[in-house]
C-alpha cells in the first residue's frame, strides 16, 4: 500500500474509533494550561505551540495551538501539508461568535456536537491558485471565548497534468479533524 494512502486509512480508521470523544490507542494527548485544554492527536501530526490566526486581519492575531497533517497525508494530492491544520484558539470575550475569530463569517449556523453547542461557520478564499477554506467551532458559553479551527490550503488541481496528481480526499481529512476535536476537553472536564 503506498504511504499516502496508508497513512490515511489509519487516520480514517482512528478517527472512527474517536468518535465517542475517547482518544484512540496511540493517540498522544497534549494538554495547554495557558487556554487550559487537553486534546488528542494521531502520530506523526506536528504540534505548533506558537500558532497565530490572522484571519481577522494582520492587526488581530489569534494565539493558540496548532495540530499540522503529517506530509504523508498529503503526498500525491493537492494538499499543502504545511499549511493544513487543526487549531484551537482563545479570544478574549463572553457572548462567543464566529465573527471574533473569523473574516468574513460565512454560513454561521448553531452545531450540536461532542456533547457541546458550537457557533459554527465557514470561509473561503483563492488566489494565484491556491485555495484557502476554514471551519470555526466556537463553544459557546467558554471564557475566554475558544474555538476549534479545521484549515485546509489545496491548490488548484486543474493546474497539474492529467494524472500527475489526485484530488485529496476532503471527506477524510475533515473525519480526521472531527476525531481530534471530539477529543478536546476544557479545563475541569475529563478525558
Amino acid at each position: 500500500m503506498h504511504r499516502a494512502s496508508s497513512a490515511l486509512l489509519a487516520v480514517t480508521i482512528l478517527a472512527a474509533s474517536a468518535a465517542a470523544g475517547a482518544a484512540p490507542a496511540g493517540w498522544k494527548p497534549y494538554t495547554d494550561p495557558k487556554i487550559g485544554f487537553t486534546i488528542a492527536y494521531p502520530p506523526g501530526w506536528t504540534v505548533n505551540t506558537h500558532h497565530e490566526s490572522v484571519s481577522r486581519g494582520p492587526d488581530y492575531p489569534i494565539p493558540g495551538v496548532s495540530f499540522q497533517i503529517p506530509p504523508a497525508m498529503a503526498a500525491g494530492t493537492n494538499l499543502s501539508p504545511d499549511q493544513t491544520f487543526i487549531a484551537v484558539e482563545s479570544q478574549t470575550g463572553r457572548n462567543c461568535k464566529a465573527a471574533q475569530f473569523l473574516d468574513p463569517v460565512e454560513n454561521e449556523h448553531s452545531l450540536k456536537a461532542d456533547g457541546r453547542i458550537y457557533d459554527a461557520a465557514s470561509s473561503g478564499d483563492a488566489g494565484a491558485g491556491n485555495l484557502y477554506e476554514t471551519r470555526l467551532f466556537v463553544i459557546v458559553g467558554t471564557s475566554p471565548c475558544i474555538a476549534v479551527r479545521y484549515f485546509i490550503h489545496s491548490t488548484n488541481i486543474g493546474n497539474y497534468d492529467p494524472g500527475t496528481v489526485k484530488a485529496f480526499d476532503e471527506k477524510k481529512l475533515i473525519a480526521a479533524f472531527d476525531a481530534i476535536r471530539a477529543t478536546l476537553r476544557l479545563k475541569g472536564e475529563s478525558l
